[in-house]
């Protein structure tokens, strides 16, 4: 299924450098099949365990991130709500796409501009966002 959809969204993707893709998930599966599947499909990928990883390598890297892929709850004393809230205002540039396996996790609070799908997510729901958030930000305007 990967491949199929990694084909169709590599035939869309002009030629040239590839989107870079921060993923913050504490489970390693989860983590891998994630950055597996953004990889097949043409994204350079990131991967950090914590939040507090996540604002490291932005630090370091981030005017490269485009998007970044959380999960909710992670380890740390920063959880994935507070990390959207960090990027929003530090990295207003970067898309942020948020994912949570518990249905008491609601985005109703967060002020900033990110989106929320829930888990069990879909692979080609998560490429086509992706996609557009990645094409947004290489054509964004810098503020």
């Amino acid at each position: 299924m990967i491949t199929a959809v990694s084909q169709v969204m590599s035939d869309v993707r002009p030629a040239g450098k590839k989107p870079v893709i921060l993923v913050v998930e504490d489970e390693p599966d989860e983590r891998f099949l994630a950055s597996e599947m953004l990889e097949e499909t043409g994204f350079e990928v990131i991967e950090a365990e914590t939040a507090e990883r996540a604002l490291a390598i932005l630090n370091d890297r981030g005017e490269d991130v485009a998007v970044v892929f959380s999960d909710v709850r992670t380890p740390g004393t920063i959880g994935g709500f507070e990390l959207a809230r960090i990027i929003g205002v530090t990295w207003p540039r970067i898309r942020i796409l948020l994912t949570s396996g518990d249905a008491s996790d609601q985005p109703s609070d967060l002020r900033i501009s990110a989106t929320f799908i829930p888990k069990p997510w879909r692979a080609p729901e998560i490429l086509e966002w992706l996609e557009e958030a990645a094409r947004h930000h290489g054509g964004a305007a810098e503020e």
